[in-house]
């Protein structure tokens, strides 16, 4: 068994959120997030649409493909014993496995802050897309099939919205059923004072952050669920309003409150990177 201090996922899981780019977008965050010398990187080998097809299963679309992924990141975990995840996605559903350990490793001392225009506290029953699961999913309180493989849930006072947008109604009843506290935040993000109280009143001294890029603006941050070419804003969910150094700002502060042990970065859509690559697949050069 080896023992890492600081281990690097790259977990490109796309079923998730049935958006076989959600595979390249993982792929090229390991390229673009820094890496320093002490940090162990392993990308798990989830498939890409290429070698796999979904279907649905319970009301959920690829539920068994993404429970075998958790399956995975979970072994890795285990394997590396790691003290703090990064964790590059692929969609929400990546922060599942990671946090998960984390809160058997620090217990009640650890915090989750969640960057997001959304809640991601659905169900079967609310929708069919499992990274808009994974906060529910780590309360128990989502999909049966993929919670289970929840060793350590946490409580819904552990957690805290950061640039929450205004939500469905049925996200607002679930929210409120749960007895999650959350503010709706359209004017501003949460407050560095307001989210070291939060920290204060809880005794967080760790934290682990989830960071859904689609928090940010998609007329400022191209690269966004919501600005797929060719299709609109078409669902009735809420974007993102916030501006990159904003939010940059805001996990700047965070880094002083507390010790972040656990970072992800998910829903990285990078829309001309993909037209490229496409583009260049259909010469002949490309396919020798």
């Amino acid at each position: 068994m080896s023992t890492t201090n600081t281990l690097r996922l790259v977990v490109p899981d796309w079923q998730a959120g049935d958006k076989p780019q959600y595979f390249c977008g993982s792929m090229l965050l390991k390229a673009v997030a820094p890496m320093s010398d002490g940090q162990k990187e392993v990308v798990v080998p989830i498939k890409s649409v290429n070698e796999t097809t979904v279907t649905e299963q319970n009301g959920v679309v690829g539920q068994a493909a993404i429970k075998e992924g958790i399956e995975m990141t979970k072994a890795i975990i285990a394997e590396e014993k790691p003290e703090r995840i990064i964790t590059l996605g692929g969609n929400c559903i990546v922060s599942q496995a990671p946090f998960d350990y984390l809160h058997g490793l620090y217990g009640e001392k650890l915090g989750v802050i969640w960057f997001d225009a959304h809640p991601d506290i659905s169900n079967p029953s609310m929708f069919n897309h499992e990274h808009a699961m994974v906060l529910a999913n780590l309360l128990k309180q989502g999909d049966p099939a993929v919670q289970q493989t929840v060793d350590h849930p946490f409580q819904p006072k552990d957690v805290l919205y950061v640039g929450l947008q205004p939500l469905l109604d049925a996200e607002t009843d679930k929210l409120n059923d749960l007895g999650v506290n959350f503010e709706v935040q359209t004017e501003g993000l949460l407050s560095p004072e307001r989210i070291q109280k939060w920290l204060t009143d809880g005794g967080y001294t760790k934290v682990a952050i989830h960071w859904d890029l689609d928090v940010l603006n998609p007329k400022t941050f191209h690269s966004l669920y919501f600005n797929e070419p060719g299709i609109p804003m078409f669902d009735g969910s809420s974007c993102g309003r916030f501006e990159l150094e904003d939010v940059t700002a805001s996990l700047k502060a965070i880094q002083g409150m507390a010790d972040v042990v656990g970072f992800t970065v998910a829903e990285y859509l990078p829309w001309d990177a993909i037209r490229l690559h496409n583009a260049l697949a259909e010469l002949k050069l490309f396919q020798d």
